[in-house]
């Protein structure tokens, strides 16, 4: 059986795949490649490579240091941006880059970063092959000069967001929502998400917002907070009139938008990176400009169950067996060459 090494930063990808379950606290990139190493395991020898974890004990310097003495053996070594850019070039395994996004304007912002996007970009090109998330990324890395790209959408399982209908019900009372006016979630308390654009165009609005994640990082936004186990932001997800991503960030994908979808709750998004191909396709509302959120809201929520339709039809074509069947067919032929 063919040997795959996954190399991550994340001590999170490593935990979970380990204990065989997303854990807590994962953001959307952990999660999909958590699940893309999961998916690999009933046809190869697959690990999380350990020496490639950056540890709370270690600064950019120690972690070079480390993963640059590392020369992992394996016929494919998947890698993620940082023991890409870090670690060594292995000409006796398949080489595959795992992107999902690239933000130029943070790696722009001193010396630092600057010298590790340029290193990145040097890395991608002597790559076999660069996953990515979505048709932007595609055209980006080909800018870049990247010769084989292969897009593998973010996935779930459609059975994983069915709840009972008492569940859902309930979800307003619990968590001290009124039934009478819509409840919107606005995404991840984060400003590069865009809440304090949403709660600008919205605060004189009759709507309840909510946002949520592991940490508040907009406690000064007058919205109320949640920190939610997996089931009860699925919850959220269901009970929701609508959701809103307004991110000002470039996106990969948008798991949230995504989610919301295979909940049967619409979207309104900023459409930025690669989250216009996901609303595009499910036919959802982008807008560009914060000030006509209003009109766009009044919109879906009058239009409401045809915005749902054209969004569950449309993702749920990216589910676990086409998530499964992409990566292992990617490896396979890659192998093969």
């Amino acid at each position: 059986m063919k040997k795959i090494l996954w190399q991550t930063r994340s001590p999170l990808v490593y935990a979970s795949f380990e204990s065989g379950k997303l854990i807590n606290g994962a953001n959307g990139g952990n999660a999909y490649d958590f699940h893309a190493a999961s998916a690999l395991k009933n046809n190869f020898k697959i690990s999380i490579d350990k020496k490639t974890l950056l540890t709370e004990k270690e600064n950019t310097i120690r972690y070079w240091a480390k993963v640059k003495s590392h020369y992992p053996k394996a016929d494919v070594l998947i890698k993620e941006p940082y023991p890409m850019v870090f670690g060594n070039d292995s000409d006796a395994s398949k080489n595959i880059a795992m992107i999902h996004h690239i933000d130029e304007e943070f790696f722009l912002k001193d010396f630092q970063h600057r010298w590790f996007f340029s290193r990145m970009k040097k890395k991608l090109l002597k790559m076999d092959l660069v996953v990515t998330v979505s048709k932007y990324w595609e055209k980006y890395l080909e800018n870049l000069g990247c010769k084989k790209i292969k897009i593998i959408y973010n996935s779930f399982d459609p059975k994983d967001y069915v709840l009972a209908d008492k569940e859902i019900k309930n979800f307003r009372s619990e968590f001290h929502f009124n039934r009478e006016q819509p409840l919107i979630y606005i995404g991840n308390a984060h400003r590069p998400k865009g809440v304090y654009e949403v709660y600008e165009a919205l605060r004189n609005k009759p709507y309840q917002l909510v946002m949520s994640g592991s940490k508040n990082n907009a406690a000064d936004l007058p919205v109320k907070f949640l920190s939610l186990s997996r089931h009860d932001y699925l919850r959220l997800l269901h009970a929701s009139d609508l959701v809103i991503t307004l991110s000002t960030m470039v996106e990969g994908w948008n798991r949230i938008a995504h989610e919301a979808l295979l909940c049967r709750t619409p979207v309104i998004g900023s459409g930025r990176g690669g989250m216009k191909e996901l609303l595009e396709g499910a036919g959802q509302k982008i807008i560009s400009d914060h000030t006509k959120l209003s009109a766009a809201i009044e919109e879906v929520l009058k239009n409401r169950n045809s915005f749902i339709e054209k969004g569950f039809e449309y993702v749920q074509q990216f589910n676990k067996t086409y998530f499964e069947n992409e990566w292992i067919k990617t490896v396979s032929e890659l192998i093969a060459e």
